[in-house]
C-alpha cells in the first residue's frame, strides 16, 4: 500500500526582504496586499482528492506579518512561524513563489525550513519560480521547481515520491533533468476547470482573510470578502506581464453554475458577500459574462457586491457590459489603462488601449454613480519625458475618483525583462528580483534615471488623486473625505491626505473639525518621522499651510 504525504504549504509576503528588516528599525509595520493564496488553496484541494495526503498545513508568512515585531529577526520569525503551524513532521515543503521581490525572503525561509525538516523533499513553484527554474536548481539545495499552473503536476508528483523511482513528470525538474530539457515545459493545463475543486478554503485563516482590506476598498459597509477565479488565460500580448508564463495565452473559463456554487458556500459557510474576481481578463468573453451576471443579480446575498481589483480591459468593455456589472452589484469600477500615450501603447507597451474609448468610460461610469479608479504605469523603455507627461495629463483629463500611479516594474518572463537585460539596465540576478516592486525604481534607463522616475511618480500622485483630487475641484466633499480617509488608514503618517480632509471640512463650513485635522497634521510632522519627510520634501504642495518651524 502507497504511503501517505504530509504536506506543508508555505506561503511568502510580497514586501521585499530589506523593508521587512527595516521595520525592526522604525517599528513601523509597511502594509501588504492580503490577497487569499489561491494557487496554494486549489493545489490543497486537487490533492486531496487526486493524491495520497495524510496531512495539509500552511505556513503563513503574509497572515502572521502583523506579529513581525513580537519577534527580534526576520530569522526568528520565519522559524518559529514555521514551527507553530505544523503539528506533524512534513514529507513535502510546497513553496509558492509567486513574486520576484520574495526571493531573498524565499532564500531564508527554505533554508530555515530546511533546517527544522531535514528530510523534507522542498518543491518550488508559481509565476517567479516558473521563469527562474534553472537558477533556482542552481543555486539552491531545493529537490524540484514546477513550472505553471501545477494541479496537475504536483498531485502526481506526491503520488511518484513514495515509488523511490525516477521523476518523469511534465512540468517539474530537478537539478539534473532541467539540463538535458529543451524546450523547458509547463505542467499540463486543466481545460474543464470545473473539474477543478474550490478552493481549499479550510486550509487558511478564513476569519482574517475574509476580514482584512487586501486589495478591496471600503464601501462602509464593514463586508467580509473573498477573492475567486472565473477564467484563466490571457491572450494578450502586454510587454510588462508575465502571466501568460503560468496560465498560457488560450482563455479557459468556469461554467457559470460551478461561480455561482462557489459564490453561495462562501456566503452560506463564512458570511462572505463582496467578491473579487481575479481574473486576467474577466471581460473577456461578453456573451458568457452576461449570462453570470444575470445569475449573479437573482442571488439571495443581502448587500451582494463585486469589486474586481485586478482591472477591467477597456478594449472588452461597453456600456451594456456596465449596466450589467452595475445590476451585479459593482459599485467600484477599476480600469486598467497602464499609459495615457498613444506613441507607448501602440509600440512600445503592445496593450493598444483605447485612450478615447477609455475617456467615455470613465464619463459614462461617473453618470451612473460609481466610484472609478484607473491603473497606470510610468518609466517603460523607450519612454521619454514626454510619454511621461502624457500619461499625467491624460489621468488628470479622466477626472477618476483616483488614479494609480505604479513604477515599470520588470517581471522575470516578461517580454519587458528580457528588453531591459538586454539594454543592460539591469543584471538577471537576484538583486533586480529583489528590487522588484511597483512603488519605486532600482536603476536607471537611458531615457531616466531612477531618483528622478521615482520623484515623478509620487509627485504624480500627490498632484491627482489628492490636490487636484476631482472630488474636491467638483464639490464633492464628503466623497473626496471618504477617499482620503481611506487612505490615512493604512498611512496615518500621510500629511497630505490629512491636508485634504481639512481643505474639504473648511468648504464645508466645519472649522471646528478643521482645526483639529490641522493639529493632527502638526503633531504627526513632530512625531513620525515620514511625516516629516513629506513636509520636507513636498511643502510646496500645501502653500497655505504654515504649521511647523525647527
Amino acid at each position: 500500500m502507497k504511503k501517505k504525504s504530509n504536506i506543508l504549504f508555505v506561503n511568502l509576503p510580497s514586501i521585499p526582504l530589506n523593508d521587512l528588516e527595516a521595520m525592526f528599525d522604525n517599528s513601523n509595520l509597511i502594509s501588504q496586499s492580503m490577497s487569499m493564496p489561491l494557487g496554494i488553496m486549489y493545489l490543497s484541494s486537487y490533492i486531496k482528492k487526486n493524491a495520497m495526503v495524510e496531512s495539509i498545513a500552511i505556513t503563513d508568512y503574509v497572515r502572521n506579518l502583523e506579529y513581525l515585531l513580537n519577534y527580534k529577526n526576520i530569522e526568528e520569525y520565519i522559524q518559529d512561524t514555521a514551527q507553530k503551524s505544523c503539528d506533524f513532521t512534513p514529507d513535502i515543503i510546497a513553496i509558492s513563489l509567486l513574486f520576484s521581490a520574495s526571493h531573498s525572503f524565499f532564500e531564508k525561509a527554505y533554508k530555515s525550513l530546511k533546517s527544522i525538516w531535514p528530510n523534507a523533499k522542498v518543491i518550488v513553484g508559481g509565476v517567479h519560480a516558473t521563469n527562474a527554474a534553472s537558477k533556482l536548481l542552481d543555486w539552491y539545495d531545493i529537490d524540484y521547481v514546477i513550472r505553471g499552473e501545477a494541479e496537475i503536476s504536483f498531485a502526481s508528483l506526491i503520488q511518484a515520491l513514495p515509488l523511490n523511482k525516477k521523476i518523469k513528470i511534465a512540468g517539474v525538474y530537478t537539478r539534473s533533468n532541467i539540463k538535458e530539457a529543451s524546450p523547458l515545459l509547463l505542467s499540463p493545463f486543466i481545460d474543464d476547470l470545473d473539474t477543478i475543486p474550490f478552493p481549499d478554503w479550510d486550509l487558511i485563516d478564513m476569519d482574517f482573510y475574509t476580514e482584512a482590506r487586501g486589495r478591496v476598498r471600503d464601501t462602509g459597509k464593514n463586508q467580509l470578502h473573498a477573492s475567486l477565479f472565473t477564467t484563466r488565460g490571457c491572450p494578450f500580448k502586454c510587454t510588462f506581464c508575465s502571466a501568460h508564463t503560468v496560465h498560457g495565452r488560450n482563455l479557459r473559463f468556469r461554467s457559470v453554475e460551478n461561480i455561482i456554487e462557489e459564490m453561495q458556500v462562501l456566503n452560506q459557510k463564512y458570511g462572505v458577500s463582496l467578491f473579487n474576481p481575479e481574473d486576467d481578463l474577466f471581460t473577456a468573453k461578453k456573451s458568457r459574462l452576461l449570462q453570470l451576471l444575470e445569475k449573479i443579480k437573482v442571488l439571495e446575498i443581502p448587500d451582494l457586491e463585486i469589486q474586481l481589483p485586478a482591472g477591467l480591459s477597456v478594449n472588452t468593455l461597453d456600456e451594456d457590459i456596465i449596466d450589467e456589472l452595475i445590476q451585479a452589484g459593482v459599485k467600484i469600477a477599476v480600469l486598467a489603462i497602464e499609459s495615457g500615450s498613444e506613441h507607448v501603447q501602440k509600440n512600445i507597451i503592445k496593450k493598444n488601449c483605447d485612450l478615447k474609448k477609455a475617456k467615455g468610460l470613465v464619463k459614462y461610469l461617473k453618470l451612473n454613480k460609481l466610484t472609478v479608479r484607473c491603473y497606470f504605469i510610468l518609466g517603460f523603455p523607450g519612454e521619454i519625458q514626454k510619454n511621461l507627461q502624457e500619461t499625467v495629463d491624460f489621468a488628470k483629463s479622466l477626472k477618476a475618483d483616483w488614479c494609480v500611479f505604479n513604477i515599470a516594474t520588470p517581471l522575470v518572463g516578461s517580454e519587458m525583462y528580457d528588453e531591459l537585460v538586454q539594454l543592460g539596465c539591469i543584471d538577471d540576478s537576484i538583486h533586480t528580483w529583489t528590487n522588484t516592486v511597483f512603488d519605486r525604481r532600482a536603476f536607471d534607463t537611458k531615457e531616466i534615471k531612477a531618483d528622478q522616475l521615482n520623484d515623478f511618480l509620487y509627485r504624480a500622485n500627490l498632484d491627482c488623486n489628492f490636490i487636484h483630487n476631482p472630488n474636491m475641484t467638483e464639490g464633492n466633499y464628503l466623497k473626496a473625505i471618504d477617499i482620503f480617509k481611506d487612505v490615512t488608514l493604512n498611512h496615518p503618517f500621510h500629511i497630505i491626505a490629512w491636508y485634504c480632509i481639512m481643505g474639504c471640512l473648511l468648504k464645508t463650513d466645519n472649522q471646528e473639525e478643521a482645526d483639529q485635522i490641522k493639529s493632527k497634521i502638526k503633531s504627526l510632522i513632530k512625531s513620525d518621522k515620514r511625516a516629516k519627510d513629506m513636509w520636507e520634501k513636498y511643502n510646496d504642495l500645501m502653500p497655505d499651510l504654515i504649521i511647523y518651524e525647527e
